[in-house]
């Protein structure tokens, strides 16, 4: 754990340490090369590789660069999805610098027994799919949406994707006969589907996992409760809720077990959530008629256009 007030890259003051899992620990940071007061916040992800082969260790290092080039890119296509200022490897570990988002995460929103209404829950996979069909578009698979990595900022009230997962693989990585593999399956039990849990994940895994939320919210339900259907594999919810069939029949589809029924992105869903406005009316047409053996034409208002 890294003491408060240590300096990284001579840049970036530890405030305080955030969060500590099994990938590594999260800390709140100033930086100190920003010449306003206070200094700007960031977050700091500090990830450690518990093997420390150097041949584990140089494939980390690949694998956390390539991630990190991920995640600028991801964070230059929306506002919704933090951007990244840097990252770099200090004394065998390995730094990710990200935005501060200000605000509070979804669990705070969706706690046991709280049931949203059907046009706010409408509402919230609005908001989720249209910041995911961005990330789908680049065929990026985040692979943990849960209500704790969709935070609501403070300042606008929008919702920011938060914690791309692909950098926990550094932690997972061992060596079987002479071969480095990655022992991690990321992603959250409850939200995480089976193909996904097989460590053979795609952008509909995403989609399940929002569709999953989506119930959670309907329902008051904690995802682990759910029960499925013993034969089909289905998660079986629409007991607990009274809720319109053609929501019912969206988040039914999104949840499907098998992955090759569901919609295969988040752009798709979306377009069914929401579908898009019909096209304006076309221009009325005039009217003909026969006045005192005058063929006219008459307008919407009546007047006679005599030819």
């Amino acid at each position: 754990m890294l003491p408060a007030d240590t300096i990284l890259r001579s840049r970036y003051k530890i405030i305080t340490l955030l969060g500590k899992g099994g990938f590594g620990e999260t800390y709140l940071a100033e930086d100190l090369d920003i010449p306003t007061n206070p200094k700007p916040k960031r977050v700091v992800k500090l990830l450690y590789p518990q093997n420390r082969n150097p041949q584990v260790l140089q494939l980390a290092k690949d694998l956390f660069d390539r991630e990190a080039e991920v995640l600028y890119r991801l964070g230059q296509l929306s506002e919704q999805i933090p951007k990244l200022f840097a990252h770099f490897e200090e004394n065998g570990e390995f730094y990710l610098v990200q935005e501060f988002v200000d605000g509070h995460d979804l669990s705070t929103e969706l706690t046991p027994g709280k049931q949203l209404s059907e046009a706010e829950v409408v509402k919230l996979l609005q908001e989720i799919l249209e910041v995911l069909a961005v990330v789908h578009q680049h065929k990026i698979i985040h692979r943990d949406i849960k209500p704790q990595n969709i935070m609501r900022r403070r300042q606008d009230g929008k919702l920011v994707l938060i914690d791309f997962g692909a950098v926990k693989e550094i932690q997972g990585m061992t060596i079987s006969q002479g071969q480095i593999t990655s022992t991690v399956c990321i992603g959250t039990p409850g939200y995480m589907p089976n193909e996904q849990a097989k460590g053979k994940p795609n952008l509909c895994s995403d989609v399940y996992a929002v569709g999953i939320l989506g119930i959670q919210a309907l329902t008051g339900i904690n995802p682990h409760q759910l029960p499925e259907d013993s034969t089909t594999g289905e998660v079986i919810w629409r007991q607990w809720t009274n809720v319109g069939d053609r929501l019912a029949g969206v988040l039914t589809n999104m949840v499907r077990s098998n992955h090759g029924q569901r919609y295969q992105t988040a752009a798709e869903a979306l377009q069914i959530l929401i579908p898009p406005p019909p096209p304006p009316p076309l221009p009325p047409v005039p009217r003909r008629k026969i006045i005192r053996g005058v063929q006219t034409c008459s307008s919407e208002e009546g007047d006679d256009l005599r030819i």
